[in-house]
């Protein structure tokens, strides 16, 4: 059956995890009999200014975009109860209500700090109820808005950050991060699809779907000399990493790659994860029992991502060139420190998350919404 209003994803290309939750909510909606539509708020509402701000983005991980993006984040967390919020909610609102318009939506889900679609809830002539995933182990002020129905957040930590301000207890699900659906893959054929040998130890380096990884030649070079070692870079939607490590490195144990849509499988293969602290692919990785090591987390939420980890005893760190080899052989050879990491980094993962979310939006849609009126 096909439920007659559809519901309306709003998202935000800046980082792949707000967008992958998005997709796997929308698909998990749709197995339901629901008609979804996923739409990108300020790209759409903004489109040279998302240009620019995608440009900041890669290079707020670079020696010195790193100090700009730490502030701006810790900066608009100080700010934001003195008045950013408010200027906030007015951000793409004209292409907000051109969407309500266009869809007519039974409700709303953000997996974005979006506050143009709770702010309009405020008007006499809409009234659509809003829902927000938190796509991070943490929280930052902007998430909040008084007119969101709920919050679906990874941890009880979040949820203690958001009660302190002050959201109600009632508004706040802890339901994990929804991640794509484990699969169970025949690994000897997904061993010769990767160009991998099963014979070898695989360590899997990735830096997300911007495919950042920083000072990463040193550690190829040193894993291209173990024994016994096989290394695949995942280079994601960076072109300009996957053609210089492509035509730099000569070891017949470096696989490089570019955005693998389906990781997973990749997943499955890999005996050590290295990877920046993006909380879906952290998720993802738990889902896999991968003991994880982090490179150094970048100022914002991925600080606070790799902190949140680190607490739980679900990652390891490393300080120097020495220190990362030395935990490299630590995850894969030791087996205390192995069994460690997978028992850890699994008791955060949360199997059903994504089902969670979705049956408790599900439990609340209004039979009867108020919509713009044409005309």
């Amino acid at each position: 059956m096909t439920h007659e209003k559809p519901i309306l994803i709003l998202t935000a290309y800046f980082g792949e995890g707000h967008v992958q939750t998005a997709e796997t909510l929308a698909d998990t909606f749709r197995k339901k009999g629901y008609q979804v539509y996923i739409c990108d708020l300020y790209g759409e509402a903004y489109p040279l200014i998302h240009s620019f701000a995608q440009y900041l983005l890669k290079k707020g991980y670079s020696k010195f975009g790193t100090p700009f993006y730490k502030a701006f984040y810790y900066g608009t967390d100080k700010l934001s109860s003195k008045g950013l919020s408010n200027f906030y909610q007015h951000l793409g609102k004209k292409r907000m209500l051109k969407l309500v318009d266009t869809f007519s939506p039974s409700l709303i889900v953000t997996t974005f700090p979006l506050h143009a679609a709770p702010y309009l809830r405020l008007h006499s002539s809409l009234n659509i109820p809003t829902y927000t995933v938190i796509t991070d182990y943490c929280a930052h002020p902007l998430w909040i808005h008084p007119m969101i129905e709920k919050y679906y957040v990874a941890s009880e930590q979040v949820k203690r950050t958001l009660l302190t301000y002050g959201v109600e207890n009632k508004k706040i699900i802890i339901s994990g991060l929804p991640v794509r659906a484990r699969s169970q893959y025949t690994n000897e054929k997904y061993y010769k699809d990767f160009g991998l040998s099963s014979a070898l130890k695989t360590v899997t380096l990735m830096g997300g779907g911007l495919g950042l990884l920083p000072n990463i030649e040193p550690i190829l070079t040193s894993l291209s000399k173990k024994t016994g070692l096989q290394t695949a870079v995942v280079c994601g939607r960076n072109e300009q990493l996957y053609t210089r490590l492509k035509n730099s490195i000569r070891s017949t144990n470096i696989h490089i790659y570019g955005y693998v849509s389906q990781i997973e499988k990749l997943y499955s293969l890999t005996d050590c994860l290295v990877t920046k602290s993006g909380a879906l692919s952290l998720t993802e990785a738990a889902s896999y029992k991968l003991p994880i090591i982090l490179f150094k987390p970048a100022p914002g939420q991925e600080n606070e991502n790799a902190n949140y980890f680190f607490q739980q005893g679900a990652a390891l760190s490393y300080a120097s060139h020495n220190d990362f080899l030395e935990s490299v052989f630590r995850c894969l050879y030791d087996k205390n420190t192995r069994e460690a990491l997978t028992g850890k980094i699994y008791s955060v993962y949360k199997e059903q998350a994504c089902t969670t979310i979705v049956e408790d939006i599900i439990c609340h849609v209004p039979k009867t919404c108020y919509h713009l009126q044409k005309g």
